[in-house]
């Protein structure tokens, strides 16, 4: 699959762009599709560990060529429909399966850039670690003048960047609340993910947990169906709402942990009045799903299943 990124509007966009120009360019576009594609098979863009020599190999992308029309930059990367086939694993949620196969590592780039600028509280491939990805393009740029236009062949529709774009994207990462240390107390639901994801349910809703490298499954998976009180870090989305739990101790419950019952959402004064006024209108709906996961599998098992 073919893309042409065009450089325009300033005197040095002449069919020639200096080398450390092109490497932060590199750099950046390389950073963003490997937290998209995270984000979309875990649920958080940052990685935890190594990445996968196959995942690696799947976020390839190349320099074809160098065009003059302005600077017009050819590259060429696979779907992951090719790139991540193999033999046919578990099935696995619908949504990933019908949309991740026909997508490329350069397309997702395209896809988080236009979720960033145009912005909608339900939208789910976004979180700080990405944000401060998208933001680091912002680099590549010489003057406000200048353009960054991102095509392919028709295929998708083209997006074009100006400096001034970075503001709305700063300010959103700036809205998403710092992960925090809380406590939440529930019943362990579901055990999967390769005994490292866990639900809890609340009285607000479903908290989706991932467990720490230094936390055993064993110690959580004695508690599935009964009640557990839970310590660890709390990942938001840009809405205020928790995206999921990294979960590092847990303990017995004891009375007093069913204040913790509730889910804390962390929310600026004027998301909180936005919420609010959409609770009067609609009611309040706590059985609302705090964040949104992909299936159960691991990376692996989707990996394989995208033949």
């Amino acid at each position: 699959m073919k893309y042409e990124i065009r450089l325009a509007g300033s005197e040095q966009d002449d069919g020639k762009i200096d080398l450390n120009r092109l490497i932060l360019l590199a750099q950046s576009i390389t950073e963003i599709a490997k937290g998209a594609l995270q984000i979309r098979l875990t649920g958080m863009s940052a990685e935890r560990g190594r990445t996968p020599e196959r995942l690696a190999n799947a976020l390839k992308i190349s320099l074809a060529s160098l065009k003059i029309g302005s600077t017009v930059l050819e590259f060429e990367c696979d779907l992951f429909r090719k790139s991540l086939s193999g033999q046919q694993g578990d099935a696995f949620r619908p949504e990933i399966l019908g949309d991740l196969p026909e997508q490329s590592p350069m397309s997702l780039v395209i896809h988080s850039f236009n979720e960033a600028l145009n912005y909608k509280e339900e939208a789910n491939h976004l979180d700080k670690s990405l944000l401060k990805r998208l933001k680091s393009i912002e680099k590549v740029f010489i003057s406000k003048e200048e353009s960054l236009t991102f095509t392919n062949q028709g295929t998708l529709p083209n997006l074009q960047l100006h400096k001034n774009d970075f503001k709305k994207i700063r300010s959103l990462e700036e809205s998403i609340p710092e992960p925090q240390e809380i406590i939440i107390n529930g019943v362990v639901e579901e055990l999967k993910y390769s005994k490292l994801k866990v639900t809890i349910n609340t009285k607000e809703g479903a908290v989706n947990g991932i467990l720490s490298e230094d936390l055993d499954p064993i110690e959580i998976s004695k508690y599935w169906g009964k009640d557990l009180t839970i310590a660890g870090i709390a990942h938001y989305q840009p809405s205020g709402k928790m995206s999921f739990l990294y979960i590092e101790r847990v303990f017995e419950p004891s009375e007093s942990d069913k204040y913790f019952s509730k889910t804390t959402r962390k929310e600026t004064v004027e998301q909180q009045i936005q919420r609010q006024q959409k609770q009067l209108k609609y009611g309040n709906h706590l059985g609302e799903i705090i964040g949104q996961w992909p299936g159960d599998e691991t990376i692996e098992d989707i990996i394989n299943s995208l033949d």
